[in-house]
């Protein structure tokens, strides 16, 4: 009965070990991006003035593509807003494309790119993703579209 014992106290406590590990890992490297993002979102609240998109088009056509291909499109927008605009991260509904943007902080009145690469293999018939940005500007999340259809 004791050999039991032992062992459970020593698999609770390897598991409250790697819990307070993983809870370090998580919270102590806190990035210098993270910060600036935190101070321009303070400054933006304090002033009243927010960055804000304005997207040259917000839905991509691809049209017929072959299965496997890879689509590339530019979505072309500008900071018509307030204050610096800063992309924090772009996600889309499915894992099937590939993102590249700037993540410098884009002023007032400048103009900017987000390069989405669609990923068409193991996809058939008619697509229709829906594309996420988490920036910094007062509505916090904004979608982009984009359609094909694989063959």
């Amino acid at each position: 009965m004791s050999t039991l014992k032992f062992r459970y106290k020593k698999w609770v406590i390897l598991a409250q070990l790697l819990m307070f590990l993983l809870i370090l890992g998580c919270t102590g490297n806190a990035s210098k991006e993270n910060k600036t993002v935190g101070v321009d979102r303070l400054e933006s609240v304090k002033s009243g003035k927010y960055p804000k998109f304005e997207f040259s088009k917000e839905i991509h056509k691809f049209g017929k593509i072959s299965e496997g291909e890879i689509g590339v499109c530019d979505f072309y927008f500008k900071n018509v807003g307030g204050g610096n605009l800063i992309i924090k991260s772009v996600e889309s509904d499915c894992g099937c494309a590939n993102f590249k943007w700037t993540k410098k902080p884009i002023k007032v009145g400048e103009e900017s790119k987000i390069t989405i690469e669609f990923n068409s293999k193991g996809r058939h018939g008619k697509q229709y993703k829906v594309i996420t940005i988490f920036s910094n500007t007062l509505q916090k999340k904004k979608k982009l579209i984009i359609t094909a259809s694989v063959e």
